[in-house]
């Protein structure tokens, strides 16, 4: 389903558009407007590599290859897309080319108004805005230029704020990295994205200093400020703004490059969607190294709301407690955050009259209905948005929905584009799944010298002729008659399981129906060079969830290559920093009735625990029931040879694999005695 997928015979161009930037386009299709061959042509790896190797910044992102013949096609012009394709768009309105810190600047808003509220520690708007300038001058007489990265390693509190505010009007971008990581990490991201100046703390200032060139912290710059007499460069909408470093599905740090026009365009947007009453605050409890955090910094200080930090590595009650001495506009979570502190009581205690849920897949669960229905002036949001975007959609619950439903994730914002498509870059009609593909000024510039992840990711626009980009997200998704889109998955997770494709984004939509099951998650696993897929599940309060009963109702729904081996009942997911699940945490889940069916299994026979034992041997599990079957063990057909050839050896003769109905224990020791099976065998 993803873009490009078996095109990798297919002639392929590297094309460059005005701005110096880099993708490539399938030669045997007319160019989209605005984009340029730039003289290499090859596979469509060769055509990374070559985007790869050859690139030099500051030397106009072009390729040196072979010369190709210009073949007199001309760019191809915007078109119109057909009725009927899967195709939306946000309000068109005009986005101005200034910094993220020129609207702040500009906002007509009361000067003595608390801004920053920070424990006992409270800052106005002036003092805010005033610190951040004076704090400017310092960076930039210590080298801090347009789109130099500054890296900002702080606890999240008030100073951090007014370094990143700092180097935003010093015209450089922001690189916040987690105080609390390891020195190694911190090291690596600063020396990837070449930082020649680090703001950090006090009790970090001897780690670094061997890092960066220039390494400061908030009291040295403050001691500086009165003497600090440069001028900073004031940067434009285009200008680099900030860089965050996500590890993606690949576990690869990448640095996202993001634009003051990004936050322009979702600042102004999001004053609009999340209008604040006159005594609301904004709670400030993302990681400060988390793009969720850009909502809850800009947004507020463009609009004149309060911003309410919650302390740096606060536990979920301490967030709690926090929103409940105050009167909450907006606080933005995930749905691991949300079912952790839903499931402490807080329903009754508030939280804020506004959530907005993004980063994780959500649904819609009776803990929301019970917390929308305590309040009709309450607010959930399902907001969409990957660390490559600064928010994309976003859907508002009626608080009817019906529990246990996966949320759309909505309209696009302001200004997005939004597609959805098939491998070949052609829109599907709608209601159809695809890839989702934006473009407007949501997306990101790319990633920080990894130009070729770059070409792969942001892809020339085919419905623009001026040079336009697309973000590839690859999330699958569809689009309803309404221009609603319902998120399906990661087009990466599909996996084949015995030859068959399987969509683990489905099972987990169907887990969360059966009764019981609050939460699922399905996860492909490779064991011994096998796939298998792993279940784990979050039970409803008071419920118990029997991983037998939930195989049986998959049974009926999908077929056995669908079906996970293994399942595991958990009390919570484990979260990240970024409070996602933290998969890499899950234990490995147990086979599907080991722990219920062996105990209770009946008389076993000789061949009944030699099948068993090869079972064991093969799937490499430590127990079985008799009633288990080989195949929702995580059994193939390669295995079930292995088994039959086991078998085989032991008896001396030829036995059939397990099979059809004779794939379970007892079924299968039947089959292999049975005077048919001995007979057949026979020379």
């Amino acid at each position: 389903m993803a873009l490009w997928d078996g095109y990798d015979e297919t002639l392929f161009e590297v094309v460059g558009n005005s701005e110096g930037q880099l993708s490539l386009w399938p030669r045997e299709r007319q160019r989209p407007g605005g984009w340029d061959p730039v003289g290499f042509a090859g596979s469509r790896r060769e055509c990374l590599d070559a985007i790869r190797t050859t690139w030099r910044e500051g030397a106009g992102g072009r390729v040196a290859g072979p010369r190709l013949p210009r073949d007199g096609r001309p760019d191809r012009p915007a078109v119109a897309l057909d009725a009927g394709a899967s195709h939306a768009s946000g309000p068109d309105r005009p986005v101005a080319d200034l910094s993220i810190t020129a609207l702040i600047r500009s906002r007509a808003l009361a000067p003595d108004a608390a801004a920053v509220i920070d424990g006992a520690r409270v800052l106005t708007r002036a003092e805010v805005l005033d610190t951040s300038e004076r704090w400017a001058r310092v960076l930039v007489e210590a080298g801090c230029a347009r789109e130099a990265p500054v890296a900002v390693v702080l606890p999240r509190g008030a100073d951090a704020l007014l370094a990143i505010l700092a180097v935003l009007d010093a015209g450089g971008a922001y690189v916040p990295i987690s105080a609390d990581a390891a020195a190694d990490q911190i090291e690596a991201i600063i020396k990837d994205c070449g930082a020649p100046i680090v703001i950090t703390a006090d009790r970090l200032l001897g780690q670094l200093s061997p890092v960066a060139d220039v390494v400061l912290t908030p009291s040295t710059i403050a001691s500086r400020a009165a003497a600090a007499e440069a001028t900073p460069q004031p940067a434009t909408g285009r200008d680099l703004a900030y860089i965050f470093y996500t590890s993606g599905t690949t576990g690869a740090p990448k640095g996202v490059e993001g634009t003051h026009r990004q936050l322009v365009n979702y600042a102004l947007w999001c004053r609009e969607a999340f209008a604040h009453r006159p005594d609301e605050v904004t709670f400030l409890s993302a990681s400060l190294f988390f793009l969720g955090s850009l909502t809850t910094i800009f947004t507020p200080l463009v609009s004149g709301w309060p911003i309410v930090v919650v302390p740096d590595g606060a536990s979920t009650d301490t967030l709690a407690d926090v929103a409940r001495q105050t009167s909450g506009g907006l606080l933005k979570l995930t749905p691991t955050h949300i079912r952790m502190l839903m499931a402490r009581g807080v329903p009754a205690g508030g939280l804020a009259r506004q959530l907005m849920v993004g980063s994780e897949p959500l649904t819609f669960s009776r803990e929301i209905k019970q917390w929308m229905g305590a309040d009709p002036q309450r607010v959930v949001v399902n907001h969409y948005g990957l660390t490559e975007t600064h928010g994309c959609f976003c859907h508002w619950l009626t608080g009817t929905e019906e529990v246990g439903r996966n949320v759309p994730i909505g309209r696009p914002v302001d200004n997005l584009d939004a597609y959805i498509v098939d491998r070949d870059f052609v829109p599907v009609p709608v209601g159809e799944v695809g890839e989702l593909l934006v473009g407007g000024p949501s997306i990101a510039r790319g990633y920080r010298g990894q130009p070729d992840l770059t070409a792969e990711r942001w892809v020339p626009h085919p419905w623009r002729a001026d040079g336009a980009r697309l973000l590839r997200t690859g999330d699958l998704a569809r689009i309803d008659a309404e221009g609603v889109v319902t998120l399906l998955g990661r087009a990466d997770r599909q996996v084949k399981i015995r030859g068959h494709r399987v969509e683990p984004a489905a099972l987990e939509e169907a887990l969360r129906t059966i009764v019981g099951v609050k939460e699922a998650l399905v996860l492909p696993r490779l064991a011994d060079g096998r796939a298998r897929l792993d279940a784990y599940l979050l039970p409803e309060e008071g419920a118990r969830v029997e991983p037998v009963a939930v195989r049986d109702a998959l049974r009926r729904k999908f077929p056995p290559q669908w079906i996970p081996a293994r399942m595991m009942v958990m009390a919570e997911f484990p979260v990240n920093a970024n409070g996602k699940v933290d998969t890499r945490s899950l234990p490995e889940p147990p086979p599907v009735g080991e722990a219920t069916d062996a105990a209770a299994s009946g008389r076993w026979s000789r061949a009944d625990r030699a099948v068993a034992d090869a079972f064991c041997e093969v799937l490499k599990i430590d127990d079985i029931g008799l009633t288990d079957s080989f195949y929702d063990l995580g059994g193939d057909s390669q295995t079930a040879v292995e088994v039959a050839a086991r078998l085989g050896q032991q008896l001396g003769r030829q036995v059939p694999p397990p099979s059809g109905e004779a794939a379970t224990v007892r079924a299968y020791a039947q089959l292999v005695n049975s005077p048919a099976a001995a007979g057949a065998a026979a020379p």
